[in-house]
């Protein structure tokens, strides 16, 4: 795929704030931010969104998250004590964390930043995660490898990327492809709103070449919904039919690792 610009990517998630135009609050106010937060466990509860981010293990450490959104994933860090900081790249979204976080009395860190150039020295966090995000980064293995960089010896990755090898991938958008005048490159881009310059997707074998600097991967697969199978008809399908297969062609691909204890035992040594 030809290289995006970072400043086009930018553009377009600060004009287009995740799920905002579903949400008819005005942004950045308490009902805003409930609203979303009711979106989004409709698709990770919270007792599922924990197994996935492992909250209560960061208590009394440091966690960061690239590309923070409106903050919902750092704000239940900061609830289970963890110290966090947030970057984003685009000053919307860092206005939106401050907002949460001050309408739920938490503390944390948020500040404008490219993914690609993290503002951090080397071994900060015990913990970084990037939900449904690098996929949307003008040089993903850039930033994995700054991820690694500002990540502690040990430290946990945990991150979410669009899977390939899914039914919204070879069902819905093909057929949408063949049915409009956008190629299936374009619908990738565009999942998560139209004019969206990148959206790139991965099968297994490819997120563990790009995750390969990180020790003990481990991956599932989640997130299936009617619509997402079918264009149009998709909505009539029952949805017990769906849930033995959200594990197997779900559209997104979770990834969990380990940065190396052996630079740790070098210095030691």
């Amino acid at each position: 795929m030809e290289k995006v610009a970072t400043s086009d990517v930018r553009s377009f998630w600060d004009q287009n704030p995740l799920c905002a135009t579903q949400i008819p609050h005005p942004l950045g106010s308490k009902e805003y931010f409930e609203y979303f937060d009711d979106l989004r466990e409709r698709i990770d509860s919270l007792v599922e969104a924990s197994v996935i981010h492992e909250f209560a293990a960061f208590g009394g450490k440091r966690g960061l998250e690239v590309g923070c959104g409106n903050g919902y994933v750092l704000s239940r860090y900061a609830q289970h004590g963890a110290e966090v900081d947030g970057v984003d790249i685009t000053p919307t979204a860092v206005d939106l964390c401050r907002q949460r976080f001050t309408h739920m009395n938490l503390a944390g860190a948020f500040r404008e930043a490219d993914a690609e150039q993290l503002p951090f020295a080397d071994a900060t966090f015990d913990c970084v995660c990037s939900m449904g995000v690098l996929h949307h980064v003008s040089d993903t293995a850039r930033a994995v490898a700054e991820i690694h960089r500002v990540l502690k010896p040990g430290g946990r990755l945990i991150v979410m990327f669009y899977h390939r090898n899914s039914a919204p991938y070879h069902v819905n958008l093909r057929l949408r492809a063949w049915t409009t005048s956008k190629t299936q490159r374009q619908l990738v881009n565009e999942f998560d709103g139209v004019g969206n310059p990148k959206g790139e997707a991965y099968t297994r074998a490819e997120l563990t070449q790009l995750l390969g600097s990180f020790e003990n991967p481990e991956m599932r697969v989640r997130f299936l919904e009617r619509h997402m199978l079918l264009p149009k008809v998709g909505k009539f399908i029952p949805r017990f039919l769906l849930r033995p297969l959200e594990g197997i062609w779900g559209f997104n691909l979770y990834a969990k690792g380990r940065k190396a204890e052996r630079a740790a035992e070098a210095r030691a040594a």
